[in-house]
């Protein structure tokens, strides 16, 4: 009976769970409870969306095992050996394991939460948008016919029009995906996982503190975001700005949630004050030290 009651899970593990399944299943299905994204209008001229379509460079399965699968499958694999070093009580054990991966899928949907409400809010043109779209005007016309190349029927805005599939050959998804630019969705998922192995590689110091190794992992980890994000530009998915707003978005949430992950597992190690009144003083290094002293060395590392 006793060994059963050990392996029972705490509250807050259920609770994690049922929260992040929920926020999991509102990003991968946000398209349907946001709704279409905004129609931008287009100017005839405005070059910067002529570009011919390309396919991708990364594919979005290829993106996932970068971003989401391979990091998640490291940080477990990583943390599980550092478990092997925890204490007795088998929760307490796996507790860094529990923190890390809760935090790191907490980010994950925090980070695409915040990509579709932009792409869907904004509603950008994608660079390759003639050459998909071959936008037609109510009146049957395009930009390519006589009456739009004089000078002041360029310089209108076309908020009005209608894709033809059926000229350029695009599938349902190129239509549906013409105007969702930004930001760069591709970036924001490779900067958010690889950015978050590096930087959980610095917390930990591994592998080999002290040398080379762990430098260079972080580097290869940033070097391959940063390919996946050049690659929307060089593939014309993306503009260069929605590429650099993907990428800040995606760092900016692994730097979030790394920091955050490290301050609660700092906070774990000290005891609250109403648990610590009880007792005298707090083991630190072997030695015995005031519980407020114990607070002052958490609160410094922050």
């Amino acid at each position: 009976m006793s060994f059963s009651l050990r392996f029972r899970p705490p509250v807050h593990l259920l609770v994690d769970v049922l929260l992040l399944g929920l926020l999991l299943v509102l990003v991968e299905n946000f398209a349907r409870f946001w709704g279409p994204p905004t129609k931008r209008g287009f100017f005839c001229d405005d070059q910067s969306l002529m570009y011919p379509y390309h396919e991708n460079t990364v594919s979005p399965t290829l993106l996932h095992w970068l971003g989401l699968y391979l990091p998640l499958i490291l940080l477990f694999v990583l943390e599980s050996l550092f478990c092997y070093q925890g204490g007795v009580d088998q929760w307490a054990k796996l507790w860094p394991l529990q923190n890390t991966v809760r935090w790191f899928l907490y980010g994950y949907v925090f980070n695409d939460l915040l990509k579709g409400i932009a792409k869907h809010t904004i509603g950008r043109l994608r660079p390759h948008f003639f050459a998909v779209c071959r936008p037609h005007f109510p009146d049957g016309t395009n930009c390519s016919d006589v009456a739009h190349r004089g000078e002041l029927v360029r310089g209108e805005y076309h908020a009005d029009y209608t894709c033809r599939p059926d000229l350029s050959l695009a599938s349902e998804d190129m239509i549906r995906d013409v105007n969702v630019s930004f930001p760069s969705g591709h970036s924001a998922m490779a900067f958010y996982g690889l950015v978050f192995v590096a930087l959980h590689l610095r917390r930990r110091r591994w592998p080999l503190d002290g040398s080379l190794l762990g430098p260079v992992l972080q580097l290869a980890c940033v070097a391959v975001a940063w390919f996946v994000a050049l690659s929307r530009v060089m593939d014309f998915k993306h503009h260069w700005s929605d590429v650099a707003a993907g990428s800040l978005l995606g760092a900016g949430t692994a730097l979030a949630v790394v920091q955050a992950a490290a301050c609660v597992e700092r906070r774990r190690r000290c005891p609250d004050p109403e648990q610590a009144a009880s007792t005298d003083a707090e083991k630190v290094g072997g030695q015995q030290v005031p519980h407020d002293l114990c607070l002052v060395s958490c609160q410094s590392s922050d």
